[in-house]
């Protein structure tokens, strides 16, 4: 049985920000009762969420963010706090179907304008602390943090969690989350055509570390250029053939692959000066890493003719 989040509408979230933004974090604990008149729940098939499902959600979060100074003191990271809450959202059950799918209340953003506002706000303030002034409370930047939507203090966690599961049988279920940097998330994810399927994710993201490790001696502009070039392609490839309907392996060698031209590209050393009098009336091979346009039409016509 479905288990109905109640939602809070964006429109009706503004008018509870201001308060929020005010506030200190330890005066934003909600108690036992998660309530707000305004709140609803969509009429369809389900029971709407008791209290107890609600604190199984809020306590262990809770627990997790006092480990790392909640509410008056921040570590310099959030990464290892939000790798605890990405374990706590993959247990709680109103977020998943009997199949592991995410419900459809979990793809609701007025359901984790609840869970921030209501549930959560405390530490959600603690994690993302407003910016005051006497005209306006928080900013753009924060309200997005609360109200749901890509950037949502929880919400974002849980699409990593959605999108970068390897899966209950890997020994390392939630490396990726664990070893990936927040700049790297949004590479992978906010890419819908390669983070929608959680399997190409998964494989982008493995190769993306992969790739990071293999160039960890040059800058991270370098590396997060490969990246964008190498996704480039692999999109521009995936127009005439769906990455989801490819094999596993045949997908997993093109991301490979991808990466591995653009990694060449960068790191090919540069041809010496030619002399200009022996060159008169000979015609000169192109040379590796000078075009970026070129790398990625060899790719895709090497691809298309099958090899």
């Amino acid at each position: 049985m479905t288990q109905l989040i109640p939602q809070i509408p964006s429109g009706m979230a503004e008018a509870l920000l201001p308060e929020v933004a005010l506030a200190r974090p330890e005066n934003l604990d909600p108690g036992d009762e998660f309530r707000y008149s305004q709140a609803i729940t969509q009429p369809t098939g389900g029971l709407p969420i008791t209290d107890v499902h609600l604190k199984q959600l809020r306590e262990p979060i809770v627990i997790s963010a006092r480990k790392y100074g909640f509410p008056g003191s921040r570590p310099s990271s959030f990464l290892d706090f939000e790798l605890e809450v990405a374990e706590t959202l993959a247990q709680w059950s109103p977020l998943w179907k009997a199949q592991g799918q995410p419900s459809g209340e979990a793809l609701r953003n007025d359901c984790w304008t609840f869970i921030t506002v209501v549930v959560l706000p405390d530490v959600a303030l603690w994690r993302w602390p407003a910016k005051t002034d006497e005209d306006e409370p928080g900013g753009r930047s924060w309200k997005g943090r609360m109200v749901g939507g890509t950037r949502n203090t929880f919400q974002r966690i849980f699409r990593r969690v959605m999108c970068l599961d390897r899966g209950m049988d890997h020994p390392d279920r939630w490396g990726l989350i664990r070893q990936l940097q927040e700049d790297d998330f949004s590479a992978i994810l906010e890419r819908p055509g390669l983070s929608s399927n959680r399997e190409i994710a998964v494989c982008l993201g493995e190769e993306y570390l992969a790739m990071k490790q293999r160039l960890s001696e040059l800058s991270a502009a370098v590396r997060q250029d490969v990246y964008r070039q190498a996704t480039k392609a692999i999109r521009a490839y995936g127009v005439v053939q769906p990455l989801d309907l490819m094999p596993a392996g045949n997908r997993t060698r093109l991301i490979q692959d991808a990466f591995r031209r653009y990694e060449d590209e960068l790191t090919a050393v540069p041809p010496s000066t030619p002399d200009p009098i022996a060159s008169i009336g000979t015609e000169t091979e192109p040379q590796p890493g000078s075009s970026r346009k070129q790398v990625r039409k060899s790719f895709l016509r090497r691809l298309l003719d099958g090899g």
